[in-house]
């Protein structure tokens, strides 16, 4: 069982937090059925695509209380209580939880494929994309704390070094790319002082050259020798 609430910042954070959820044994802790927790997620991530053309007609009023909301709750990262969700249930209804599985994660991928327009929130108003990814992962990290997990640290603790090491081969695969374009694409001014370096080079023997013939001429001319 989880001592500390979960803070889930983005859909890929929920998605995580799903398949532990899905790789344990669960039971929900309070008055809501697991097909309830997962089919609210999904409703609530269907309905900010499919309203796309419906946009806020709240006054002038209601949109700034609802951005003062918004803007109160982005800022502490979760809900403190159900009350402050809109359409929570309110009494324990039971389904079939694989396809509330599945339409959670459907939900899911179509948020990510889905570029715009996004509808209006019924309390927070019109929101963009990045807004509304924010609101459905504290969402999520919410109602996910309505169920009960067996057997999660260990699965936690192995995602957490496959995470791990999966950002040291990012990490590495990156630095080795950097090399090469560096190899391949020297720094102008790296080019610059080479490339002058060369001239200078170049110069420097001419005026040897010069200096050299300069004396001969004069020792053939004012020499010691018979005229």
């Amino acid at each position: 069982m989880k001592t500390v609430p979960i803070k889930l910042k983005q859909l890929k954070d929920v998605e995580n937090e799903l398949s532990i959820i899905l790789a344990c044994e669960r039971k929900p802790k309070y008055d809501l059925s697991i097909f309830q927790i997962l089919e609210f997620i999904a409703e609530a991530i269907e309905t900010s695509i499919q309203s796309a053309g419906n946009k806020s007609s709240a006054g002038a009023l209601k949109r700034f209380v609802g951005k003062y909301k918004l803007a109160k709750l982005l800022s502490k990262g979760a809900y403190t209580r159900a009350s402050q969700i809109n359409g929570f249930p309110t009494k324990m209804e039971t389904g079939d939880d694989k396809s509330a599985e599945t339409r959670l994660k459907t939900a899911l991928t179509a948020f990510k494929l889905h570029s715009g327009p996004f509808g209006a929130h019924p309390v927070y108003g019109d929101l963009d994309k990045k807004q509304w990814e924010k609101v459905h992962s504290i969402l999520a990290s919410f109602l996910f704390g309505y169920i009960k997990l067996e057997g999660d640290e260990k699965i936690r603790f192995i995602k957490e070094k496959e995470a791990k090491r999966e950002k040291f081969a990012n990490e590495k695969r990156d630095t080795k790319k950097h090399q090469h374009q560096h190899q391949h694409h020297p720094n102008p001014k790296e080019k610059e002082n080479k490339e002058g370096g060369g001239q200078h080079h170049h110069h420097n023997q001419n005026k040897k050259w010069k200096n050299k013939k300069r004396h001969y001429k004069g020792n053939k001319n004012n020499g010691g020798g018979n005229k």
